[in-house]
């Protein structure tokens, strides 16, 4: 049985979980990210999910989860961020070996395959915060989505829901 739990916040618990992290050892640009992510989460814009570990009764990092259609006008899930407590990262599971970067991204697939049974996404797209990170992704099954900046920072990557990616003629 898995000792990590990983499951979505509600929205009246989001200011206690995100006021249970010390982000101020993180660069200034990832806090600003937080602050971001933390006022969509409040505007309803995206959706929190937390990674707990029960063993040590302690939250190990989150993903903020929305849809979008910016990537090229397809929709997808987004995930808008995906953090780990600095001691966790590149770290694994004891119990199930997986990193647990993986963990979360695991569970993002299974429910990005959930809503795609109810509604046509067949991507999820992410913005890696730096090319270390962007490896890791890669290593997951993410590609690079070439010329997808938006944005002067936006360089998407997509992981693909389908089988098969069809092509239309």
């Amino acid at each position: 049985m898995s000792q990590i739990n990983i499951y979505q916040v509600s929205f009246e618990n989001l200011s206690s979980f995100f006021s249970a992290f010390d982000f101020t050892k993180e660069s200034l640009h990832i806090q600003q990210y937080i602050s971001f992510v933390q006022e969509a989460s409040f505007c309803y814009q995206n959706v929190i999910h937390k990674l707990y570990d029960k063993t040590n009764n302690e939250t190990i990092g989150f993903t903020a989860l929305s849809t979008t259609k910016d990537v090229d006008d397809i929709p997808g899930i987004l995930i808008e961020f995906l953090y780990l407590k600095p001691k966790y990262r590149g770290k694994t599971d004891k119990l199930t070996q997986t990193k647990y970067s993986y963990l979360l991204l695991d569970y993002i697939i299974s429910i990005a395959l959930k809503i795609q049974k109810q509604i046509a996404i067949n991507h999820v797209y992410l913005v890696p915060i730096n090319n270390k990170v962007r490896k890791i992704y890669n290593q997951y099954g993410f590609e690079n989505i070439p010329s997808s900046k938006s944005f002067e920072l936006e360089d998407y990557m997509v992981f693909n829901l389908l089988e098969e990616d069809p092509t239309i003629l």
